[in-house]
């Protein structure tokens, strides 16, 4: 359309700062685990009995296998147990005795601090500081926590800047693909700034919104929507969403990039108190980056659920997973919709 300004497609660039700790993890495969000589040596194996082999935690190492499937290092047959094998790239250039070994090569890279970490989180499933921040050249109880962290104003404030960063080229996408789901309310659940509610009720003049955010990140929602003229149309509840019953009213609930950030049994609380509030007919809607079902990629997603596990009790959660989940909380009618920049919108109904 004639005026309308042509955005330049800012996907690598996302690529670039999701992936910062991808790199470090295949260095610890193959450096610390030496993953892929063991792979070699035991021929198939499940993924289970991978873990139990090397001292792993599942959550991590489910994220390590998914990465490496996504680099063409194992293949992953989820049909049959999760078995792992490893491939012919991995076996001519990552394994003891090839003559085309690069272990040396990536074990020069074994000391730094990132790998370390990941190392760790392998181990313990105890996710690294955020962005392997440190005071005083130790790593504080808070600094454990990213969510904890969220307490200190000047982090909520600067982690709610970035998400709100990230979310004005993703929220109009989002929007533009659920343009024809039915909406009269919507309850944007984790919403940081609300960038997404924003988008979403911009095209349904009718259409009310609320955000559900914790002190005092909700105090910083309330500000950016405030100075984009929205705090009459955008509502910031503040509460937990974890141990506040979320508000009846609202036929379409929307987690963006919020679920990535939990373990199973939180993701699932979220979803059954969606289930609850929602009316009969209801929407929820995860947008996110999602892991195929058969978890062998897409490798930017893969990269991205490193950062995650890194420094979250989350991953980036496959589509059968999902799938899996809202069945259980007893939603129907499970579909995937991409938007942009490696995003997608997975749908569920509420039946009625």
């Amino acid at each position: 359309m004639e005026g309308v300004p042509v955005v330049p497609d800012p996907t690598a660039l996302y690529r670039i700062r999701d992936s910062a700790c991808a790199t470090d993890l295949l260095v610890a495969a193959v450096a610390e685990l030496d993953l892929f000589s063991l792979l070699a040596g035991i021929g198939p194996t499940t993924a289970s009995e991978l873990c139990g082999e090397l001292g792993l935690a599942a959550r991590p190492a489910d994220v390590l296998l998914t990465l490496c499937a996504a680099r063409g290092l194992v293949d992953r047959d989820l049909a049959s147990g999760d078995l792992i094998r490893v491939t012919d790239l991995a076996r001519a250039h990552l394994t003891a005795g090839s003559p085309y070994d690069l272990r040396a090569y990536y074990r020069s890279l074994a000391e730094r601090p990132g790998v370390q970490e990941l190392v760790r989180v392998l181990r313990t499933d105890r996710p690294a500081a955020w962005a392997s921040s440190t005071a005083g050249g130790a790593v504080t109880a808070d600094r454990r926590d990213w969510s904890g962290r969220l307490v200190d104003p000047d982090f909520a404030g600067r982690i709610t800047a970035a998400m709100d960063a990230r979310g004005a080229f993703l929220g109009p996408a989002l929007a533009d693909t659920l343009a024809d789901l039915p909406c009269t309310g919507l309850l944007d659940i984790g919403g940081s700034s609300g960038v997404y509610a924003a988008a979403l009720i911009e095209k349904r003049a009718t259409a009310r919104a609320a955000v559900v955010e914790r002190p005092p990140v909700d105090a910083a929602a309330r500000s950016l929507l405030e100075a984009r003229g929205l705090a009459g149309r955008i509502e910031v509840i503040g509460a937990d969403m974890f141990s506040d019953p979320l508000p009846a009213g609202y036929d379409l609930h929307l987690y963006s990039q919020v679920l990535h950030d939990w373990d199973r049994e939180r993701v699932a609380q979220l979803l059954a108190a969606s289930f609850e509030a929602l009316p009969p007919g209801g929407w929820l809607v995860d947008h996110d980056t999602h892991i195929d079902a058969d978890k062998s990629g897409p490798l930017p997603v893969a990269e991205y659920s490193v950062l995650l596990m890194h420094s979250t009790p989350g991953k980036c959660w496959s589509v059968g997973e999902l799938s899996e989940m809202t069945a259980a909380a007893g939603f129907v009618d499970a579909r995937v919709l991409p938007t942009v920049a490696d995003r997608s919108a997975f749908l569920v109904r509420k039946p009625g």
